[in-house]
């Protein structure tokens, strides 16, 4: 059960219990990175699941960032054959580009517990700005007592404003692939003992 935090910080923004300021290290175990993309009529998902980053909590919510580090050869969508044709030149290119890295710019709460997260995602040497909308689940202590940051988030890309082209003509639809791709995080993150 994750504790509201008055009682023991009394740290508070516009009614909202924070999280002391500080250093949380992403959680793997507990954090989801995926993207859901239509093919054709139906829907595709998929997940990373390699991945690191940081969640640094301001002062203030607005001095708050995070930072994310993915590994693309990790990617899985539950079919070999297609996990390979991401790996290729087609996709991520993965021998070339190991790695995507989500930068945030900037944090603006939006009301209650929603937020927005500008940042820019650097993909395949390709960087453009993108913004998350998320929201704040909570913090608390957990079993072993340190405290640990819950959220989600999502946005929505077009994959060719990354180099991500590739595509094949069909009667149903015209293109097999939609050019969008929605992004989905669910991010647990622990403090990081101070030092």
């Amino acid at each position: 059960m994750v504790q509201t935090g008055n009682e023991v910080r009394g740290r508070e923004h516009e009614g909202v219990s924070i999280p002391p300021a500080g250093t949380y290290r992403i959680d793997p175990a507990h954090t989801s990175v995926e993207f859901v993309a239509r093919h054709m009529l139906s829907k595709v998902r998929g997940s990373f699941r390699k991945f690191s980053g940081q969640v640094t909590v301001g002062e203030t919510p607005e001095a708050s960032s995070v930072i994310v580090d993915i590994d693309t050869a990790s990617v899985t969508t539950g079919n070999e054959q297609r996990d390979a044709h991401l790996h290729s030149s087609d996709f991520f290119e993965v021998e070339s580009h190991p790695k995507m890295t989500f930068t945030s710019t900037a944090f603006r709460p939006t009301g209650g517990t929603a937020f927005e997260l500008d940042g820019e995602l650097s993909v395949r040497g390709v960087t453009r700005p993108v913004t998350l909308t998320g929201e704040f689940l909570g913090w608390g202590k957990d079993g072993f007592g340190n405290d640990r940051l819950f959220a989600e988030a999502r946005t929505r890309v077009n994959r060719e404003d990354w180099g991500l082209l590739w595509n094949m003509a069909v009667e149903l639809t015209g293109v097999l692939l939609a050019k969008e791709v929605d992004l989905e995080l669910q991010v647990q993150a622990f403090k990081e003992p101070e030092e």
